[in-house]
């Protein structure tokens, strides 16, 4: 699978293809010039550039690096002066006394229109996509900038980048410094491109030059990534949510209530079917040639219409419920069978939905079929409960 690979800088992106072969440069430009660029079975990865970077070190007490990654979430706004700052952390150091993590913060305001542009899988600091074989500086320009990395495998142990009136010995003398016990560790200087200045005293044991190709060295580093560490992971914060959520929660009882009104209308209407089909076998009963004789159906006939009469309502019967229902229960099923009712509910308290519905008016009996089952995910029980209906006026009449 190719990576393509989005530079993001401050004048907006360079975008480069890179697969076995030499990369290749796909676009280049501002956020608003750029059009949305189509790679979508490849890793699409979006390395931010030093120039929109603020890195740190921060000491915690000893921990797992899940609970530090998270700490260092916690209190992330507090330690860099960005309105909505996007982080990734690693352990820099530890020991049995504290942990140093190496922090890198940047403002996360254009990630919309970044990913209109550019759907990225990936979010690389700079610092982070280079590495060495051994403890080694690198020293390059890009975009106007000299810049001088140190890394050791795969850690980073320190930069700093200087404007294009250039760096001398001086200035790498004190970056090794800067690096604390890290700088006597540092194995080589690699230079790419032209020597900035001639280096005598530094006590590097190799100095070696590189020749700077037409793409970026980040470029030659990125295929060693390990990106699982540089997933984007979605994040979901439910307060932000509530209304969105409280839209849909209403969407959901709309669409379940004209449910119960369709329904009841179906019943009504087989209902309607059903008695102009008695009336009209007993119309054709009482037409019959009064000499012949035949059985007389008019009992059956009066029967039917006494039970059709008598039959509970559906609609009744749903108010009802809906005014014993406890708050946070919701009814999933519900069938009616003469005096018999049985329902699906979801509840996290079962036993009050029983105490409930059996307490009201016109129900004889209330009890749970078989046994509840929770829904780990919500904590919502699932069961069924069979009702026995009195026969009452209280259903009846309205259909």
């Amino acid at each position: 699978m190719a990576v393509v690979v989005a530079y993001w800088h401050k004048d907006g992106l360079d975008v480069y293809r890179s697969a076995d072969k030499k990369p290749v440069k796909l676009a280049s430009g501002s956020l608003d010039k750029l059009k949305p660029i189509r790679a979508v079975f490849d890793k699409k990865v979006l390395i931010v550039g030093r120039e929109l970077l603020l890195h740190i070190k921060k000491r915690y007490p000893p921990a797992p690096k899940e609970k530090l990654t998270r700490a260092v979430g916690l209190e992330i706004r507090e330690l860099f002066p960005i309105s909505k700052p996007a982080f990734h952390s690693s352990v820099y150091e530890s020991s049995t006394a504290y942990t140093t993590m190496a922090i890198w913060a940047w403002e996360s305001e254009m990630y919309g229109r970044l990913r209109e542009v550019f759907p990225f899988n990936y979010v690389v600091p700079e610092d982070l996509v280079y590495s060495s074989d051994v403890p080694e500086v690198k020293i390059f320009e890009h975009r106007g900038m000299t810049n001088m990395l140190a890394h050791s495998g795969d850690q980073f142990l320190g930069g700093a980048s200087y404007a294009d009136s250039g760096i001398n010995e001086g200035d790498l003398e004190r970056f090794l410094s800067g690096l604390g016990r890290y700088g006597a560790d540092i194995k080589q200087v690699k230079v790419y491109g032209a020597m900035p200045f001639e280096v005598r005293n530094v006590g590097i044991p190799e100095i070696s030059r590189v020749s700077q190709g037409e793409f970026p060295p980040f470029m030659d580093y990125v295929g060693r990534l390990n990106l699982r560490e540089f997933k984007v992971r979605g994040e979901y914060h439910l307060s932000s949510k509530i209304e969105l959520i409280c839209r849909i929660s209403i969407y959901l009882i709309l669409g379940y209530g004209l449910m119960l009104y369709l329904t009841t209308r179906n019943y009504d209407h087989s209902i309607g079917e059903i008695r102009q089909k008695i009336n009209s076998i007993g119309a054709k009963i009482s037409l019959k040639d009064t000499g012949q004789k035949g059985k007389d159906y008019s009992e059956a006939v009066r029967e039917v219409n006494e039970r059709l009469a008598t039959r509970p309502s559906p609609l009744k019967v749903m108010r009802i419920i809906a005014g014993r229902l406890p708050v946070g229960s919701f009814v999933t099923r519900m069938v009616l069978n003469e005096n018999n009712l049985e329902l699906t509910i979801s509840s996290k308290d079962p036993i009050s939905v029983v105490k409930a519905l059996g307490d009201a008016e016109g129900i004889k009996t209330a009890r749970i079929k078989g046994s509840p089952g929770r829904d780990m995910a919500t904590g919502m029980y699932n069961f069924v409960i069979t009702m026995e209906l009195l026969p009452t006026p209280l259903f009846q009449g309205e259909r």
